[in-house]
């Protein structure tokens, strides 16, 4: 329960700052930080609980209501991209550097892959030839660089509602 009322704290509020604020700095032309998508990201990837993926959910709702896509597109790229990081969520490998670094990869990719698909099965037309590779490269390197930035806190945040039973 814990876990709900904290994204339904965070999410909104980065939401707002993702689509209000974000488009105005001068990097955004060339590589977009994507708030949301790293929250969502980081928080599947130190919460060992599949409860995480709401914040897929609840990422997607406001990225959805925020912006000029249809319906549901957030929604669905932010659970596509949130799934690796869920499934290679462990108590070994969750610290190391590596995994953080291609959950980034990885999830930024599948997620603006999946937006894209979805927009043009509903009726948006892009010029699948004429896409810009190297701002997607750029936003990858961003979005990796501020989730490895953002993960110590979320890990806090994580193991303070997180209860820790012992099993013998």
């Amino acid at each position: 329960m814990k876990n709900i009322i904290i994204a339904l704290l965070i999410i909104p509020l980065l939401a707002i700052l993702q689509s209000t604020l974000l488009p105005y700095l001068n990097f955004h032309s060339t590589a977009k930080l994507d708030l949301v998508l790293i929250m969502v990201l980081s928080w599947n990837l130190v919460y060992p609980n599949s409860d995480s993926m709401l914040w897929a959910l609840v990422g997607g709702l406001m990225l959805d209501a925020l912006s000029g896509a249809h319906i549901g597109t957030n929604v669905i790229s932010l659970t596509m991209a949130s799934l690796i990081p869920n499934l290679m969520s462990s108590r070994i490998w969750s610290t190391h550097i590596l995994l953080k670094i291609s959950v980034g990869i990885t999830g930024t990719t599948i997620y603006y892959l999946a937006y894209l698909l979805l927009l043009t099965t509903t009726g948006w037309r892009p010029n699948w030839s004429n896409l810009q590779t190297d701002d997607l490269v750029s936003t990858i390197i961003i979005n990796v660089f501020v989730m490895i930035l953002i993960l110590p806190l979320t890990r806090w945040l994580a193991l303070k509602i997180t209860y820790r039973n012992i099993d013998i």
